[in-house]
């Protein structure tokens, strides 16, 4: 395979030396591989990186065409082959050709790039803040409220976030897990998500919690009790749209809650104070009783959980000590859905 693409280099190569896209018409000689070899724009310009490169540098070259090394090696020096670098990259040829013989294209990238970070004359400042500058995060969101991310990180940053999502997604590891790892991966992310904002928590190791507007008509009022507020509520979370009654349940165990009145068209008649439902004091207290997740079988910290209503709120439950257990996310939501019983 490797001598196979070895042969398309070269032949790139040659017809970008000739001219040939010139004499076709073509405004580049990655336009004339696009229409000529039906080839993505990215990959027209590896194939011309590759084939400068080996030009440059013969004995990268051999070796590449008698199938010793691929043509990812190759591009992995052609990458770096910067117009400052051409020259002493072509002084290391041999040196660079035996690497990569015997290492990976991994390997050889670690390599290359120690010998270029020497090369500028800068201990790799200019490449680590390069890498830096090209982050983002895209998130957005699709017509049926679901999220899609998409991003790059610099290698530093990289790592940060693949060690802590390694780590949480082994603490998260349960017997019997049907998660696949990209599922394993996302929830692990909406949990470092949610304890990423500890400093702001109220008692020891607490998360931040939601804060819930129960939107009720004057009319329901009048016409039934308090206790189905939240259950008949108006699931609207802000950006997210309309809310499950069972998610909805849930976050009011421990949120902060602020009431409106609304009469039948919608118009507020009333706003009532924001109220914690769970105060520092109870929640310090659950700590000390519980010490986590009362889940049987569960060992999530107290930094993990959320104040669970035996008895739930929105049907007349007391905020009591005697009414209250700490349960992790996973748990807690499980719950409130039906697909686990209380012990």
């Amino acid at each position: 395979m490797a001598r196979l693409e070895s042969v398309l280099v070269r032949a790139a190569g040659a017809a970008d030396r000739r001219g040939d896209w010139r004499a076709e018409g073509f405004a580049s000689a990655a336009a004339f591989l696009r229409a000529r070899c039906r080839m993505s724009g990215g990959a027209a310009a590896s194939t011309l990186q590759a084939a400068r490169v080996c030009e440059r540098m013969p004995a990268l070259a051999e070796r590449f065409a008698s199938g010793a090394v691929s043509g990812r090696h190759v591009a992995v020096v052609a990458q770096v082959a910067t117009p400052s670098r051409r020259d002493a990259l072509a002084e290391l040829d041999g040196p660079l050709a035996d690497a990569a013989v015997r290492l990976t294209p991994g390997e050889l990238r670690r390599v290359v790039r120690h010998v270029t970070d020497a090369l500028d004359g800068d201990d790799g400042s200019a490449g680590a803040w390069a890498r830096h500058e090209r982050r983002h995060l895209h998130v957005s969101r699709t017509l049926g409220g679901v999220v899609v991310i998409d991003g790059r990180l610099d290698p530093e940053a990289g790592e940060r976030l693949l060690a802590a999502l390694a780590a949480r997604m082994e603490a998260d590891r349960r017997p019997g897990d049907g998660r696949t790892a990209a599922q394993r991966r996302a929830d692990a992310l909406v949990e470092l998500c949610e304890t990423g904002a500890a400093h702001q928590a109220e008692g020891p190791g607490r998360r931040v919690r939601p804060h819930l507007t129960v939107v009720v008509d004057l009319a329901e009022l009048e016409s039934r009790g308090h206790g189905d507020l939240v259950a008949r509520a108006r699931a609207d979370a802000a950006r997210l749209g309309r809310l499950s009654t069972a998610t909805v349940q849930r976050l009011a165990c421990d949120a902060g809650v602020a009431r409106v009145v609304v009469d039948g068209p919608g118009r507020p008649l009333d706003a009532g104070r924001t109220t914690r439902t769970v105060g520092p004091a109870l929640w310090r207290a659950l700590v000390v009783r519980d010490g986590g997740c009362v889940h049987p079988g569960c060992d999530r910290p107290p930094g993990w959980c959320e104040a669970h209503h035996l008895v739930p709120w929105y049907a007349g439950g007391p905020t009591r000590l005697d009414n209250l257990e700490l349960r992790c996310r996973y748990h807690h939501r499980a719950v409130h859905e039906g697909r686990a019983r209380d012990p």
